[in-house]
């Protein structure tokens, strides 16, 4: 009776065992905490990470980290900023100049065929059909496309973009001592267009060249106008200065 009596007063047994536990991992944490040391201002910029990424911050989708020399317990970054609902209007502003040169190239290009000018997420696309710029089975630029290509060239100047050069083909096969593919003949009309605007260029401008071939068509090859629009040459200037498949 003595022994039920005692129990019943200190509590059951296992509740020492539990008390244990806890107060280790309290002194866990604690000790966790003390080898903290957080510069003035980034606690707040890890409140702001943490709440960014839950969409709590007013006016934010998110955030992104900026790469930076900080030190403390965030060493691989120098803060975090939020990523605006209003991005887009940013990235207008920041395209605006090249757009309006945009513009006044398409009214220089008013009742030429088979040159298309299209505003897309990273810059500006010139879409140029093949004819333009070449004869059937050439890759040999026509003299008349030289001043097309030095104006893209001077907006890729101004502007310090990324210039990438994509050659297209239709799906008709190509066989012929120069070109054993259409692999090789978009290749060669891409390379060729590519050095016509990089000698026209300025400094800090970079460039890169892409071979489609017959696999990337506008529309459907059924028959030979839907063959036209997919022999043709991409010209995309990108204003965030990267390119798109590296970095």
């Amino acid at each position: 009776m003595l022994g039920k009596k005692q129990e019943a007063e200190e509590g059951p047994a296992w509740l020492t065992t539990f008390g244990d536990m806890v107060t280790l991992l309290f002194t866990f944490f604690v000790l966790v905490y003390s080898f903290c040391s957080y510069e003035p201002g980034e606690w707040e910029t890890a409140v702001r990470s943490i709440r960014g990424a839950l969409a709590v911050i007013p006016g934010t989708k998110g955030n992104r980290v900026i790469p930076g020399g900080g030190t403390g317990p965030f060493p691989g970054h120098a803060g975090v900023i939020p990523t605006l609902a209003d991005i887009g209007q940013l990235e207008e502003t920041s395209r605006r100049p090249v757009l309006e040169q945009v513009e006044e190239i398409k009214e220089g290009m008013a009742g030429e065929e088979g040159v298309e000018v299209e505003a897309t997420g990273a810059g500006v696309v010139f879409r140029i059909q093949t004819p333009i710029l070449f004869d059937l089975a050439s890759a040999e630029v026509k003299p008349t496309a030289m001043n097309l290509l030095k104006r893209i060239a001077q907006i890729a100047t101004q502007q310090k973009a990324t210039v990438i050069v994509s050659g297209h083909t239709c799906d008709l096969p190509i066989s012929t001592s120069e070109f054993k593919s259409n692999w090789e003949l978009s290749a060669r009309r891409a390379t060729n267009v590519l050095r016509i605007l990089q000698q026209q260029a300025g400094q800090g401008v970079r460039f890169a060249a892409l071979a489609r071939a017959q696999y990337d068509p506008l529309v459907l090859n059924v028959d030979e106008k839907s063959r036209e629009q997919n022999r043709r040459v991409e010209i995309e200037l990108d204003l965030r200065g990267g390119l798109a498949f590296g970095s």
